[in-house]
């Protein structure tokens, strides 16, 4: 293995890819599970008015209310937007992580080039 190869080695276990996939549904259940909780908290509270500002998601999230049904539909909508969110997240970090790694390998080739 030359030198090149090892150097390329060391540089992508160093910078170690994110999951896309793993990462759109970890963060999917994150945002779900925050969405049903604060939706389940302002339903325990009770109270003649439950929830106005949280129910201004309505505007955004089609059918989306301050109630159980409303919860578990904001958990899908914004399950939906976490896993989108992660996605793009793990594709941007990998893609900035190759780009790195690929010019510190042209700079070593340039200056192992130029030290010959």
């Amino acid at each position: 293995m030359n030198k090149l190869a090892t150097d390329k080695a060391i540089l992508m276990a160093a910078f170690a890819r994110f999951d896309p996939l793993a990462l759109a549904v970890a963060l999917g259940s994150v945002f779900a599970l925050l969405i049903f909780i604060a939706t389940a908290a302002l339903l325990l509270q009770g109270g003649e008015v439950v929830g106005p500002h949280l129910a201004l998601l309505g505007i955004y999230l089609p059918g989306y209310d301050v109630s159980w049904a409303g919860g578990l539909l904001g958990a899908a909508y914004f399950w939906l937007i976490g896993a989108v969110t992660g996605m793009v997240i793990a594709m941007l970090w990998n893609l900035t992580h190759h780009i790195y790694v690929a010019i510190v390998l042209v700079r070593a080739a340039w200056w192992k080039m130029m030290a010959e």
